[in-house]
């Protein structure tokens, strides 16, 4: 499928205009929009505009609560619940993050389960701004069946995130781990659909269960490292959906069926105030020191170590534009699809 280029800030706004079309306030728009190209700009399309479609179409079947009235219940002095009223999850976790920050400043470390919401795409935009405030960010998200566990034929856990941000002073870019517990997110597959590509062996199962590198017979992912990603998975489903009494496993709605019900996903997001523990500047001068080491280490190929999320942070810092597949484009232009 033939991709396009286009301006991050003539997207923004292009973005930020179908989501007000589909009947949403201009602060939701733009946060939505944020975290989409935010995705987009680190090179992880699998989370960025290519979803936008899926969201409208959701939006215009009632699957998603366009005026959410979020709300948080302290439930000790470091601990809230956060309740997103079946909104979008983008604006859901923003808010949360928010309150969250503002705790910490005086609790040390702060924890917030939300309830209630849906799919929140990139798990790094939202401990980014934790890191950003100056603090350490861990961010967890179930999401919907589609993995199989170690040694089993039919799926139950999703692929099931985990990020963490850690911050490296004011004017330093914060390190950032985003991964799914799977050996790639769903998007990742969708992605190679929508591109035409082939896909690595081992990324998916077919119905059978054996592995395959085209995107289109993919029913199955896997769990990274066999039964550590697949207890990683298990141990994000009980800190989310099971530590709120919500949905769990193959009891989470579908993603992209039912677009007309509500998702019910839950997030659970903890913060860390380095104060508490150190000295906060020594804590990033450490940082960056062991960061420095790790480079330093000789590497097979000759290349250099690369520090978790350094790749995606090489591909963010300074990006204005962003690559986008054909359809897209002209679906943000106004334009028929061919």
């Amino acid at each position: 499928m033939e991709m396009r280029t286009i301006n991050v800030e003539e997207a923004r706004g292009k973005v930020i205009k179908k989501f007000i079309d589909a009947g949403l306030d201009d602060i939701q728009a733009k946060v939505v929009t944020d975290v989409l190209l935010h995705a987009d700009q680190r090179g992880v399309s699998s989370h960025g505009l290519m979803r936008l479609e899926h969201y409208l179409e959701r939006i215009r079947q009632g699957g998603l609560n366009i005026s959410p009235n979020v709300t948080f219940e302290d439930t000790s002095g470091s601990s809230f619940i956060c309740d997103g009223d079946d909104g979008l999850g983008h604006y859901i976790a923003h808010r949360a993050v928010d309150y969250a920050v503002e705790k910490a400043e005086k609790q040390g470390i702060v924890m917030g389960l939300i309830k209630k919401s849906s799919h929140c795409g990139a798990l790094s935009y939202f401990v980014k701004e934790i890191a950003e405030n100056g603090y350490i960010g861990l961010m967890l998200s179930q999401t919907d069946t589609i993995a199989v566990p170690f040694k089993g034929t039919s799926p139950y856990f999703g692929s099931n995130p985990i990020a963490f941000s850690f911050p490296k002073g004011e004017k330093e870019y914060p390190t950032i781990i985003d991964m799914a517990t799977t050996e790639v997110a769903l998007g990742k597959i969708l992605h190679a659909k929508n591109t035409g590509s082939q896909i690595p062996y081992g990324w998916g199962t077919d119905e059978n269960g054996h592995e395959t590198d085209n995107p289109d017979d993919v029913r199955y992912l896997k769990h990274f490292g066999g039964p550590k990603g697949y207890a990683l998975a298990f141990a994000i489903d009980v800190l989310t959906g099971i530590l709120g009494n919500e949905s769990y496993g193959t009891n989470i709605p579908p993603m992209y069926k039912d677009l007309d019900k509500f998702r019910n996903l839950s997030q659970s997001i903890i913060v860390i105030n380095p104060k508490m523990f150190g000295d906060n500047l020594i804590f990033e001068s450490m940082l960056q020191q062991m960061e420095a080491e790790l480079k330093d280490i000789p590497t097979s190929d000759g290349s250099k170590v690369k520090i978790p999320g350094e790749i995606e942070k090489e591909k963010a810092v300074g990006s204005e534009e962003v690559v986008i597949n054909n359809n897209l484009y002209k679906f943000l232009n106004g334009e028929e699809e061919e």
